[in-house]
């Protein structure tokens, strides 16, 4: 070693001996990069190719001399925008990692690719350029696609096997079987129908039928049911809208075919035999229902009979009508399977069909009767009403059910002992009752009855009450009419046997009053106007007796009730009684004036003498609902809740002096024009009466 070496040719050697190193792991990386599988390309800041590896132009098809200049040749045009997005997040010395996105190849092909993009730097630390390192992952990407599919053929499999367990709807049971028939997911089969076992008259009927029109048909309908992940109802509904719905040409055919049990064919025996057939040649096997191969042009088909507890329920028919694909072994096993699964969801179908029917036509029954019906727990929660009660109680059945029936019936917070649902509970005995509920305001027939479980255990009650309210009033109504009938034949005789004595002495005390002086005249007098008094009540009595025809025009209300105030007017001035009037917009209504007329001036006759002197009397016309009312206020004594229940009751007055048949007759009137009147009351405050006459004839 030569100890004498200037420092200066030691420092030229160690720079030599670096750069040499540098040299060889440049030559080492530049060779690794050449020879990698994966796509290691660099660019400037402005995305121009700087560099290309022979993997880049493996996987894009560039070469070299092709990319290198250009702007990234590989990136779709779409995707540009995002490319100088990338740059620009990397000039900030991100590093985008596993980037999956894609590529075009230098032939147009797409192509999936895995990239990861990091900043390139100089000596001095500053972002120069871009470099990429990308992987061809298309095949991954196609086997991750075909796994998605096939899982998506399983899980549509067992969401079909779900849901026909899941519908007790028969129809819509029949849909899905012959669905899933029918899917290049599901069994495959072109067509398929589905045959019941009618005992009645033993055959084997068509319930439901499932085939496109045409091969292309077939592979379009189904290929898109099998690609797309649809629920249950978009299957459903493509099925109902498109070939394949209910009223399909071929569903249609398929009703119309029936197989005969007593005859030697590949259906009865299906039944009969209680296994599956395979006929690969329609035409030439003996066995072969003739139907089928007239009707649906078969050349090939299966049976499959559904089967459920060891008995033969119907059949699944199929075939490969169109793609003319054989039905092998396979193919029958799969089938046979899937008929003993859909035999007990078809069974189960059909008897919950026929329990559903009865049970439908029991809540006919229930709801459309007009008592109203609900049953109660024997803690007194009301468990089910029908509409009668919604509609008498005034609220829907979501208000109603869940309530304590006390608290909804009768308004207390606590059972009422006269209830009879009360005294089932309390004696597990059934109760029939007339009873007064003011919370309902009418008056009901209860009937209450204890309801036992299996176990004999009390659970409840049903109870059933009608409303009798309307009945009561109409004996009410039937009493009052037999009693005023006799009192109508006793008055009527009375006055018919004191009318012509009292005339002959009306006359002759009105001759005497002319001719005589004094005191005599006086008495007299007294006789004439005591006559006149006795042959007004007689007027009275008769009038209230026999009843007076109507005589019905057409009248201006506001008119009429003019007409009669302006009667009591000079009385309301020498009584100091402040008159107040308030009335409508003219309006017509058809009555008999003169009747009217009585009406309103023995309201107004009683409202003067309940005020005496010195009060206020208001009389307002309006109109409510098909109605015009007359209202007549007074500041009167007004009448206690003691005596305004009879106050329309014939010879009932309170005054000193009258018939009492005055409101009798102006009732009596109402009624006859097929109105109402009625009265508001307060001791010390006044009277009001309102009267309501139709307004259409």
């Amino acid at each position: 070693m030569n100890t004498d070496q200037r420092p200066e040719d030691k420092t030229q050697e160690e720079v030599l001996r670096l750069y040499k190193e540098v040299s060889q792991t440049k030559e080492y990386l530049e060779g690794i990069i050449e020879d990698s599988e994966v796509a290691i390309i660099t660019s400037d800041l402005n995305g121009v190719i700087t560099s290309w590896n022979k993997g880049a132009e493996k996987i894009y098809g560039f070469t070299s001399e092709e990319a290198i200049g250009r702007f990234l040749p590989f990136v779709p045009i779409s995707l540009i925008d995002d490319e100088k997005e990338s740059i620009e997040r990397i000039k900030n010395g991100e590093v985008l990692k596993d980037i999956e996105t894609i590529r075009q190849k230098s032939d147009g092909t797409i192509i999936d690719v895995s990239l990861t993009r990091s900043p390139i730097r100089d000596a001095a630390g500053r972002i120069v350029g871009v470099s990429c390192i990308s992987r061809d992952i298309s095949e991954k990407k196609r086997v991750e696609l075909e796994l998605i599919r096939r899982n998506q053929e399983l899980s549509r499999l067992f969401f079909i096997s779900s849901a026909m367990r899941g519908t007790l709807e028969l129809d819509r049971l029949l849909r899905m079987v012959l669905t899933a028939v029918t899917m290049s997911d599901g069994l495959g089969f072109n067509r398929a129908i589905l045959f019941l076992v009618n005992e009645s008259r033993n055959v084997l009927k068509g319930e439901m039928g499932v085939g496109p029109a045409s091969p292309d048909e077939a592979g379009q309908i189904w290929e898109r049911l099998s690609l797309e992940k649809k629920t249950l109802y978009d299957i459903m509904r493509d099925i109902e809208k498109g070939p394949l719905r209910k009223d399909s040409f071929f569903d249609r055919l398929s009703l119309g075919i029936e197989i005969p049990l007593s005859e030697e064919t590949v259906l009865a025996k299906t039944v009969k035999e209680k296994r599956p057939f395979n006929i690969q040649n329609a035409k030439e096997d003996p066995l072969s229902d003739t139907v089928l191969i007239q009707q649906l042009g078969t050349q090939a088909y299966a049976v499959a009979p559904l089967i459920s507890r060891d008995k033969v329920s119907g059949v699944i028919w199929v075939d490969n009508h169109f793609n003319r694909s054989l039905i092998v072994e396979e193919d029958m096993r799969f089938l046979s399977a899937f008929s003993n699964h859909v035999a007990n969801a078809i069974e189960s179908a059909r008897l919950f069909e026929q329990v559903a029917l009865t049970e439908q036509e029991l809540e006919n029954i229930f709801e459309s009767m007009s008592d109203m019906v609900y049953f109660n727990s024997k803690d007194y929660v009301i468990k089910k009403i029908n509409r009668a009660v919604s509609e008498k109680i005034g609220k829907s059945a979501e208000e109603i059910v869940g309530k304590k029936c006390y608290e909804v019936f009768h308004g207390t917070n606590e059972p009422k002992p006269e209830c009879p649902h009360h005294k089932t509970v309390m004696t597990k005995r059934a109760f029939v009752e007339e009873l007064e509920e003011p919370f309902l305001g009418g008056t009901f027939i209860n009937s209450s009855s204890p309801i036992f479980n299996s176990s004999g255990e009390f659970i409840g009650t049903v109870h059933v009450a009608r409303d009798i309210t309307e009945i009561k009033k109409l004996q009410e109504k039937l009493v009052l009419s037999e009693r005023m009938a006799a009192l109508g034949e006793v008055a009527a005789k009375v006055a018919h046997d004191i009318r012509n004595p009292l005339v002959s002495v009306g006359g002759f005390a009105r001759r005497l009053e002319k001719k005589l002086d004094g005191n005599l005249k006086e008495y007299a007098s007294i006789i004439v106007n005591e006559t006149t008094r006795l042959e007004s009540i007689l007027k009275e009595i008769l009038s209230f007796v026999r009843g007076a025809k109507l005589e019905r025009e057409m009248v201006n209300i506001n008119e009429l009730v003019d007409e009669v105030t302006s009667l009591i007017k000079s009385e309301l001035d020498e009584r100091h009684i402040v008159f107040v009037k308030e009335f409508a917009i003219p309006h017509e209504i058809y009555v008999d004036p003169n009747s009217i007329k009585e009406v309103l001036l023995n309201v107004l006759t009683n409202a003067v003498q309940a005020i005496g002197s010195n009060g206020t009397l208001f009389v307002k016309t309006y109109m409510s609902d098909d109605s015009a009312v007359i209202e007549v206020e007074d500041t009167g004594n007004g009448m206690s809740d003691e005596i305004l229940p009879f106050i329309f009751d014939p010879f009932f007055t309170t005054k000193g002096s009258g018939t009492g048949l005055g409101l009798t007759i102006t009732h009596k009137i109402i009624e006859k024009h097929n109105g109402r009147i009625e009265v508001e009351s307060k001791v010390n405050r006044g009277s009001t009466f309102k009267i309501f006459l139709p307004l259409k004839r």
